[in-house]
């Protein structure tokens, strides 16, 4: 099991695809602060010395903060796409060419399902993790790390935002918490591509099914005027969606991810070839 853990982590870690997701994230990121983030600091000077005034932090200016430009929106829109990218080709790739059965001559086949599994989440993770983490350090390079005052009125976290009060008391604490939740629901939700290497009939459907299965869910929610359940007004950090449940958090943290493993898994184990 460790061997096969190892190994398909990394042939999703070596592969082009991880790096393209690395690099389209990354460049989002970049282009960010180029036209959102630099344009702030020539103003910072004018703070200095004046109590009454609050410079611009990167707490509320790191694209996931960010709720009034498109590179936030655009990040997280994309970012079931990202996720999925690493290991997409393999999981459908492996069954319908046979190379699976080289594996599973090796090992047991529930192994390897479960290896495949791991790998899909890991990878989808890491690549938001990453991303995030590179755009908070380099705004930090150029924004104060002030702690955000509610009275200002400059931030979208009121009363009825999820760990709210940490934002205003502890807001590096927020932040990482934010970030390690999105790597875990962006994650789990590329788990969904397991799901549709089963269903569908071609690797670029396949890849593709988390991300549009995201759009959809999201304009089904927005339709019927229940944001608070849909992942993209959820994962971003600024809060668009108010008074979300920690049921809905596990739903899409353990019961999202489990349910396309199980469906996955069932397929595969009951397939003579995988």
């Amino acid at each position: 099991m460790k061997e096969l853990l190892q190994f398909e982590l990394t042939r999703c870690f070596h592969g082009k695809k991880f790096l393209f997701a690395l690099t389209a994230g990354t460049a989002i990121s970049i282009c960010h602060v180029i036209f959102s983030v630099f344009p702030l600091v020539q103003w910072l000077d004018s703070w200095q010395g004046d109590f009454f005034l609050t410079p611009h932090s990167v707490y509320g200016h790191w694209i996931g903060m960010d709720a009034s430009t498109i590179w936030p929106t655009l990040l997280y829109l994309l970012f079931p796409l990202f996720a999925a990218l690493p290991c997409a080709d393999s999981t459908f790739w492996d069954f319908h060419s046979g190379y699976c059965m080289q594996i599973i001559i090796r090992g047991k086949k529930r192994h390897y399902l479960l290896a495949k599994w791991i790998a899909v989440f890991v990878s989808g993770a890491l690549v938001v993790f990453v991303t995030l983490c590179f755009n908070f350090a380099l705004c930090s390079l150029f924004l104060p790390m002030v702690r955000p005052e509610a009275l200002t009125n400059l931030y979208s976290i009121d009363g009825r935002s999820f760990l709210a009060q940490w934002f205003y008391t502890m807001p590096l604490l927020y932040t990482t918490v934010y970030i390690v939740l999105d790597s875990v629901f962006i994650g789990a939700w590329g788990c969904l591509v397991l799901a549709s290497s089963v269903l569908l009939p071609n690797r670029l459907q396949s890849a593709i099914s988390p991300f549009l299965f995201y759009l959809l869910t999201y304009f089904v929610f927005n339709w019927l005027h229940f944001d608070r359940f849909a992942l993209f007004a959820i994962a971003l950090p600024f809060q668009p969606a108010q008074d979300v449940s920690l049921l809905t958090f596990f739903v899409y943290a353990f019961v999202v991810p489990c349910l396309s493993f199980f469906f996955y898994f069932q397929k595969r184990e009951r397939s003579d070839v995988l």
